[in-house]
């Protein structure tokens, strides 16, 4: 019986996803971004990082004529840089998982307007440390270093602005400009060396801006 109400319970969520889609009620696009962290200082170290590319892609259901609510996963790289004695470089991985709210508040000759806001996870994902030596002989010298850097994920806040622009004759699709903004602690990957006082912790906030252009199949 209870393997029966499942399977009922099942369809009727399946008719009810198709008589949503109909009506446009879901898209989905897929985004390339660059990524562009700010400096920060604390505890005698200055944190920045190398300018990235990030690809995300995004899931949207609209509940209501101007409110949906989207859910975000992206990939990325750069270096996170740490400054003190010497500069540190820690080659990243940065994973997004994520979710908002969005606000549309009217469609007009194609465009679609739109401002979100939501939380989720960065996840940190350290590849390798290099630390930059001063030049011999005005040969650079940057030299591969293990100082133990473990991956961490930091809560994150989301905001952004957008717009969508439905393409002429291709009505299942649109592109997407959009600006979008992560509040987070810096991560330090647990860095601290006391013997040698190496420590990457600066308990600052970090922000990453992304300018992003995207393709939106709508369904």
């Amino acid at each position: 019986m209870a393997k029966i109400s499942g399977i009922l319970a099942a369809a009727l969520l399946l008719c009810a996803t198709a008589a949503l889609a109909q009506d446009g009620h879901f898209d989905a696009s897929l985004n390339f971004a660059g990524a562009f962290q700010n400096q920060a200082n604390g505890n005698g170290i200055t944190q920045s990082a190398t300018n990235g590319a990030n690809l995300f892609a995004t899931f949207r259901v609209k509940f209501k004529e101007k409110h949906s609510l989207a859910f975000n996963y992206g990939r990325g790289r750069d270096s996170q840089i740490f400054q003190s004695s010497y500069d540190y470089h820690v080659v990243t991985h940065i994973g997004e998982y994520s979710a908002a709210y969005v606000f549309s508040p009217f469609r007009k000759r194609g465009l679609e307007p739109f401002a979100l806001a939501g939380v989720g996870l960065l996840r940190f994902s350290p590849e390798g440390t290099w630390v930059i030596l001063p030049e011999v002989n005005n040969i650079p010298n940057n030299v591969q270093t293990d100082l133990f850097a473990v991956r961490q994920s930091q809560p994150a806040f989301l905001y952004g602005l957008g717009v969508d622009y439905k393409l002429p004759y291709a009505r299942w699709f649109a592109l997407r400009l959009q600006y979008r903004g992560f509040l987070y602690s810096n991560p330090d990957f647990k860095v601290t060396n006391t013997s040698n006082a190496i420590s990457f912790f600066t308990g600052t906030k970090g922000h990453m801006a992304e300018p992003s252009l995207g393709l939106v199949f709508r369904f």
